[in-house]
């Protein structure tokens, strides 16, 4: 009995570590498909539940995606980013918020980022279910803002089914992937604010 415990000990850290590696591989994968397949267009469905589990918001939203530069509208909220500024407006409050391009909260719409953060102390673990990857992000400190981040694949493809992003304390939210379109050709102004645009919003200058 004592040999068969530590044969476990041994063999479990060996398949983790194993799985880690297969998880990464198809992440990398991925990344690489949608970078090849840049620009890209994606159309998504949303829902936003609280920590308790609660649905508290629900709509559809679209994505352009081409490297560093992205764009997303929904209705609530629109975010631009040319890679080096993020721009948010808020329609609630009719105001435009202006940050650095790396702020974490805006990027949860945009696959690629949450498929990269294997790199910044996140564990990865996959598993296959109904024909597709089911990739599991994990973070290894209380820091990050995503606490955890559920991928999945498409088995054949690679492409992005669908993503479920913790947030932490603040619950989780499910994004459903109905639409992709690669080999788009965007001007590079969609990825900046149009603030002309929105003549009445207060501009607010974070950075």
């Amino acid at each position: 009995m004592k040999i068969r415990y530590f044969f476990l000990l041994l063999v479990l850290p060996l398949a983790m570590v194993a799985q880690e590696r297969t998880a990464v591989g198809v992440l990398e994968q991925a990344v690489n498909n949608i970078e090849a397949d840049a620009a890209v267009q994606m159309t998504f469905d949303y829902i936003v539940y609280d920590d308790m589990g609660i649905e508290q918001y629900a709509d559809k939203g679209s994505l352009k995606l081409d490297g560093d530069s992205y764009a997303v509208l929904l209705s609530p909220m629109r975010l631009w980013c040319d890679g080096e500024t993020q721009w948010s407006y808020i329609a609630a409050n009719n105001e435009v918020y202006i940050t650095e391009a790396d702020s974490d909260e805006a990027q949860i719409y945009n696959p690629v980022f949450l498929m990269n953060l294997y790199k910044d102390g996140y564990n990865s673990a996959m598993e296959v279910k109904n024909g597709s990857n089911v990739v599991t992000l994990t973070a290894a400190s209380d820091e990050p803002s995503f606490e955890k981040v559920v991928i999945t694949l498409d088995a054949k493809t690679l492409r992005p089914v669908a993503l479920r992003v913790y947030v932490s304390g603040q619950g989780y939210t499910d994004i459903a992937i109905s639409g992709y379109k690669p080999k788009c050709s965007f001007d590079e102004r969609v990825y900046r604010c149009p603030l002309e645009d929105f003549p009445g919003a207060e501009v607010v200058d974070m950075r």
